[in-house]
């Protein structure tokens, strides 16, 4: 009886950080704000990424993980449809290499790549994003109203076909931020 107490104590416990790591993974955008240089709109933003056990487990074994930042500007009207100005994105693919125990941070547009011994630094250097050129400001016209929105998403269609359906069917590799939104002034 005192056997199965613990064997059931235990497997409530490992239920409970199974849990509990699922909840705590997630991408959130803590902030974001553009400004004027030279008649273009650059992005400054911080997003704050938390991986859940199973992809720490994906990366240290071969798997790469890629990151998309969405961009959008909007062009809140009150007779019409909302237009959409400009959507664009950054893809960052996340890799470890085992040889050298480093964490590899590839920019897939240009193929720039940052190492890391820490898991955390990456994580930090892709949320980080500095002076980034979003838009031109001649696309908007002064007296209408826009918004600029950023989100972060796990790609899912990136990873290998093996992982792709458990990808898609578990709760914990649906990563994506809630949009984040400011006022972007012509």
């Amino acid at each position: 009886m005192l056997i199965r107490f613990f064997a059931c104590l235990l497997l409530f416990g490992w239920v409970g950080i199974t849990i509990a790591d699922e909840l705590t993974a997630e991408f959130r955008v803590k902030n974001a704000e553009t400004r004027v240089v030279d008649e273009v709109y650059r992005l400054d933003a911080n997003i704050d990424f938390r991986l859940a056990s199973v992809m720490k487990e994906a990366l240290l074994s071969g798997v790469d993980l890629v990151i998309e930042l969405q961009i959008k500007v909007v062009n809140e009207r009150d007779w019409m449809w909302n237009a959409n100005i400009a959507e664009l994105s950054l893809r960052y693919q996340l890799r470890y290499h085992a040889l050298s125990e480093r964490y590899l941070v590839i920019d897939v547009s240009t193929g720039l790549q940052q190492n890391f011994r820490q898991l955390d630094d990456a994580l930090q250097f892709i949320g980080n994003i500095r002076d980034f050129p979003m838009l031109d400001q001649r696309l908007l016209s002064v007296g209408d109203f826009y918004i600029a929105q950023l989100r972060a998403v796990l790609d899912k269609e990136s990873l290998p076909t093996p992982m792709k359906l458990q990808a898609y069917t578990l709760s914990r590799w649906n990563l994506l931020s809630e949009w984040y939104s400011w006022p972007l002034q012509p």
